[in-house]
């Protein structure tokens, strides 16, 4: 099926020059029409059923204007549209296509009709598609030089370039608007709008960036705080172990110091220990003598007086100066071996030497 065949559109821009009736395009001769006679005249389908008036809403001879008529079957309706405004909507028949198969004529509605249009057309454009109020005004936002939207060139199956390279009928000359510095000029800030839409996507995105990291920024010194809050308390903790130490370690070094006595203290008492050892020694060698002596005497080897010598008074005669020194060497021993003085005690047991016994008590 043909695109056009249920929706179509048809712009162009037009510069009357000469008064009368003729006809800018035609398709099919009135399948598709416009009469440009001072007022807008139009229709589909065979039907002058879009008429306007000499108002000042048409432009004067001489200046140029765009030019849109659009129609759809689902809308069933047709809309002209001067300089990118509506300016007339006419209803077609329900049911109604457009025909196919006819031939399309600019400057006239016949190619030998007397409709002959004299003036100027420009940028001649079909689409598949019934533009948008907003889509028609778009085509003439900046003039004559306008260029198609770039979303409409999927919808443009007769295109104004292609026009140009068919051949031409009656007195056509081409003209140069010098639309090319223009275009050209456009092209230009076209991209330098591209890049600023590009730029600002970028600063979007840093500024979002930007944000973003302003909030982990924000987070990062929450949780600082938090730390450093830890921080404090740990060191306050840290203060008081630190002097819990220094109070065990000067209780270590005190304790230190009473182990030092202590191992001092027990270094003299082994002296003493040793010495009383040595006491004990030479107590138990002068206690074994005098038990020898006493034993010998029960025996019947010494005389009773023996007991009281000493090796160094073995062999000497006993008289009272020599009995008077046994004693006392005999109560100095008794007083360190029993606390007492025991020479009265050991006279005694002298005399009762007689029984074996008196030798174990002694």
């Amino acid at each position: 099926m043909n695109p056009l065949t249920e929706r179509f559109s048809a712009c162009l821009w037009i510069k009357r020059l000469q008064a009368g009736n003729g006809s800018p395009f035609a398709y099919n001769k009135y399948e598709i029409f416009m009469v440009d006679d001072g007022r807008y005249s139009g229709g589909l389908f065979g039907n002058y059923n879009l008429h306007g008036d000499r108002s000042s809403t048409f432009p004067p001879k001489g200046s140029w204007y765009s030019y849109c008529i659009t129609w759809s079957l689902a809308s069933g309706t047709s809309r002209i549209y001067i300089n990118g405004k509506l300016v007339n909507a006419a209803t077609t028949p329900s049911g109604r296509t457009l025909q196919t198969g006819g031939t399309l004529i600019l400057g006239n509605y016949l190619p030998n009709g007397y409709h002959k249009f004299g003036g100027e057309l420009y940028n001649f454009n079909m689409f598949s598609k019934e533009l948008t109020a907003t889509e028609v005004a778009n085509l003439s936002t900046i003039g004559l030089c306008t260029e198609i939207p770039e979303h409409l060139e999927e919808f443009r199956v007769i295109r104004w370039e292609d026009i140009l390279k068919l051949s031409r009928s009656g007195t056509v000359t081409d003209i140069d608007l010098r639309c090319g510095p223009i275009l050209e000029m456009r092209s230009r800030l076209k991209e330098v709008e591209n890049k600023t839409l590009l730029t600002q996507r970028k600063l979007e995105v840093a500024l979002s960036e930007k944000s973003d990291l302003e909030l982990s920024l924000n987070k990062t010194k929450t949780e600082l705080t938090e730390v450093g809050g830890l921080f404090n308390s740990t060191q306050e903790e840290l203060v008081g172990v630190q002097r819990d130490l220094e109070a065990s370690q000067r209780e270590l070094n005190e304790t230190k110091v009473e182990l030092e006595d202590t191992k001092s203290e027990l270094n003299e008492t082994k002296v003493e220990l040793e010495d009383t050892q040595l006491d004990l020694e030479d107590t138990k060698s002068e206690l074994k003598n005098v038990s020898d002596s006493r034993c010998a005497l029960v025996k019947g080897n010494l005389t009773k007086w023996d007991i009281f010598y000493t090796p160094d008074y073995y062999n000497k005669i006993f008289t009272r100066r020599l009995y008077q020194q046994l004693r006392e060497s005999w109560d100095s021993l008794s007083s360190q071996l029993f606390g007492v003085t025991m020479t009265d005690k050991i006279i005694k047991l002298i005399k009762n030497l007689d029984d074996e016994q008196n030798c174990g008590e002694l």
